[in-house]
């Protein structure tokens, strides 16, 4: 297993974690590589969802699905955190886009 994080012992005895710039890269690729993943899954709720007309199954895919739109969000948040330009840049696409709507 590898362990991507360095710790240290602080002048109160607990463990420090700290990340390394490569630590980071990693990282950053994980969550993008997970938001692929979940943006896949909603896809394919939703075709689960547009080829059945049972109401029961209909609700549940739903249900999931929306569970995996608050993963988006819970990744994109990752993501913004882990490399905060990224962020700047996507709040520009998304002015841009309101401003041509």
């Amino acid at each position: 297993m590898l362990n991507i994080y360095n710790s240290n012992k602080n002048q109160n005895n607990r463990t420090e974690f700290r990340f390394t710039e490569n630590d980071t890269f990693e990282t950053l690729q994980q969550a993008r590589q997970d938001l692929i993943g979940e943006i896949q899954a909603i896809m394919e709720y939703d075709n689960h969802i547009h080829s059945t007309n049972d109401r029961t199954a209909i609700q549940t895919w739903v249900h999931i699905k929306n569970e995996e739109l608050e993963h988006v969000g819970e990744l994109l948040g990752l993501i913004n955190y882990l490399e905060p330009s990224q962020k700047q840049h996507v709040e520009a696409g998304i002015s841009h886009f309101n401003n041509n709507q």
